[in-house]
């Protein structure tokens, strides 16, 4: 943590043009924004089977979801972030920015053929499942966010805590064989790390530190035309304390639990426990950190705006996502459109946005998927509210 201070304190006032002087400026402007979302899907699950693990019930066939091909590629996520964010305006078009963000994400990629395993059992599983693209985590972070803005870019800095990541994947020979229903070949070398929360306010088992930038300007000679660039949060995540991991290289026949182990599940002769436990790592650690990258363009034309863009969460099992949508711009208060979306955790979807202003107050609600609505046929949800209020 004092290095990421040391880091801070020395870095930002390269991040700054500003004089000493703007500090002594009287705010022309001050903005509170609050922006939620969450978000839950999968390439191949109905909503009604995370509905069904979460609240309890009876999993039926059609909650399965399709039959796919057994080494086809799939995806399943949540994702919560919670932001709010104050902007401090020196004049209308420049100011200084300060974000508390906190952002809870799960993310699995598997084959077909183990989600079929575990939930359909093996017994027409009669070929090899691969599990190379096989990976998985679960993070927890809170991110602190300041940084400067004018209507042209805006930049800072991000030092966040870490307050869960677990991340893991397989091997690149990695396979399990179920060529005989009885007997299972496994060719396996998972690498796995898992950090956990702290009791303590302050001091947690690892930190992060990264850079923000957003570029928005028009397309010249098009004055209706413009394009957004943005990245958040590159950088590092630093883990020095706590750390456990499962690392092992092994090759085995499975044919089942004796009696013994199956009444003692803790006991030490129980294979899985021997092979899946988890050993303290005594050594720091460092990963880039799981940044944001979005870019869009916008139309504006006869009072519809038109819009397509690409979205990307690094280290997250999340599918580089395609987007399009419009905007109808009703009156100076309401406006409302559609929007079509590709990947994430999800295949298509097809969700609703809306926005209201009224004096100093704004309010954005975006549906991201209608048949979401349908838990036994949708196969995503997400809700995104962004509320906003010019409080000078």
């Amino acid at each position: 943590m004092k290095k990421l201070l040391f880091i801070i304190f020395v870095g930002l006032p390269f991040f700054s043009k500003a004089s000493p002087s703007d500090s002594l400026k009287t705010l022309d402007g001050l903005e509170l924004t609050s922006s939620s979302k969450i978000s839950i899907g999968s390439t191949h699950l109905p909503i009604n089977f995370f509905r069904k693990i979460y609240y309890g019930g009876f999993i039926n066939e059609k909650d399965k979801g399709k039959i796919n091909p057994i080494n086809s590629l799939q995806r399943s996520g949540l994702e919560i972030d919670i932001n709010v964010r104050l902007k401090f305006f020196l004049n209308k078009k420049e100011g200084w920015y300060i974000n508390y963000q906190n952002i809870i994400t799960n993310g699995l990629q598997y084959n077909q053929g183990i989600y079929d395993a575990i939930f359909k059992g093996n017994i027409d599983v009669n070929e090899t499942i691969f599990l190379n693209k096989t990976s998985f985590h679960s993070r927890n972070h809170q991110l602190f966010q300041f940084g400067k803005f004018n209507e042209n870019i805006s930049y800072g800095i991000t030092v966040g805590n870490i307050l869960q990541e677990i991340n893991g994947h397989f091997g690149p020979n990695d396979f399990i064989n179920f060529t005989n229903p009885y007997e299972w070949d496994i060719i396996t070398s998972p690498n796995v790390i898992s950090i956990q929360n702290t009791k303590n306010i302050i001091k947690k088992n690892g930190n992060s530190i990264g850079l923000n930038l957003k570029i928005s300007k028009n397309i010249a000679p098009f004055e209706n035309l413009k394009y957004n660039f943005e990245i958040k949060n590159l950088g590092w995540v630093y883990l020095y304390n706590n750390i456990e991991k499962v690392n092992f290289d092994t090759a085995l026949s499975y044919s089942g639990l004796s009696l013994d182990q199956i009444s003692s599940l803790n006991d030490s002769n129980n294979i899985f426990n021997n092979i899946f436990s988890k050993q303290p790592f005594s050594k720091n650690m460092s990963l880039v950190t799981p940044f944001e990258f979005n870019s869009n363009i916008i139309l504006n034309k006869n009072k519809i705006e038109y819009y397509s863009g690409f979205y990307y969460r690094h280290n997250s099992q999340y599918f580089p996502k395609i987007y399009c949508g419009l905007k109808i711009k009703n009156n100076n208060k309401l406006n409302f459109g559609s929007i079509l979306s590709y990947g994430g955790y999800n295949k298509f979807q097809i969700g609703f946005n809306s926005e209201y202003q009224i004096k100093n107050f704004g309010a954005n609600l975006i549906l991201q998927n209608f048949l979401g609505l349908i838990p036994s046929f949708g196969e995503s949800f997400g809700i995104f509210l962004n509320l906003s209020w010019k409080i000078i």
